[in-house]
């Protein structure tokens, strides 16, 4: 099973919380959330291809994730200066139940904040990345299109780096990673570029002190962040190439 509900992607309850579930039997429920796999494929492809229950990831999770796992890894961000990811989704990623601040006319000429500090992805950040809650700002905004995310991440590093030190942490984390595009600084994605596309599109600046860098991530919320994502998921499932159907 691939599901595309949050009810699988947390493991801690203090984040499992903001979902207000209500288990109809609490033993079943505990037991599968500890056998449901993340189904991020760049970070867990091999679990995803033996599992038998797979959490499909969020859209922004998707995007901050693929952004900050490379330079996580390789232990290169200063985490107690603080992680901050100002994210931008269209219309489509902000639920599908119809409110009065997706209505047109709240949304047309308008770019809007919202669930600030509490919005029900940071809890899958900041556990797949490895993050204390505290290390991680995230700030969810509302823009006036109909899908597409862009996430722009400001980190600081632990030493001074050159760009192409960077860029190579990038390419050598999702070197055999088909669905990541990694540009070439000072080249950075839109969202034009992903939308319609399973590609999530990495790109970076990295400032003249070499220290506070700034990554950009794109995804089309529909795909990588969603639907698309699951078939990747279904492809490792079945041992399938990863790009049928997505190609």
């Amino acid at each position: 099973m691939i599901d595309l509900s949050g009810a699988w992607r947390l493991k801690q309850e203090r984040h499992r919380a903001i979902y207000s579930f209500q288990d109809a039997d609490a033993v079943t429920a505990a037991e599968l959330t500890e056998k449901a796999v993340y189904g991020l494929p760049e970070l867990n492809g091999d679990c995803i291809a033996q599992a038998q229950l797979v959490a499909n990831p969020g859209c922004y999770a998707t995007s901050v994730i693929l952004a900050l796992a490379p330079l996580l890894k390789s232990d290169l961000i200063e985490r107690e200066r603080g992680i901050i990811s100002d994210s931008k989704s269209g219309v489509s990623g902000a639920g599908k139940a119809a409110t009065s601040r997706t209505h047109f006319v709240s949304v047309a000429d308008n770019f809007s904040a919202y669930a600030v500090f509490n919005h029900r992805h940071l809890g899958e950040m900041v556990e797949q990345l490895g993050l204390d809650d505290t290390e991680l700002t995230f700030t969810p905004h509302l823009l006036p299109i109909p899908r597409g995310i862009l996430s722009t991440v400001y980190v600081q590093l632990k030493r001074p780096m050159k760009p192409a030190e960077v860029e190579s942490c990038l390419r050598d984390f999702y070197a055999d990673r088909h669905w990541v595009r990694i540009f070439a600084t000072p080249q950075l994605p839109q969202l034009q570029f992903s939308l319609h596309t399973n590609y999530c599109d990495l790109g970076f600046c990295l400032a003249e002190d070499g220290r506070r860098l700034v990554l950009v991530s794109c995804v089309d919320n529909l795909l990588k962040g969603a639907a698309g994502q699951a078939v990747q998921n279904m492809n490792l499932m079945y041992g399938w190439e990863e790009r049928e159907g997505l190609q």
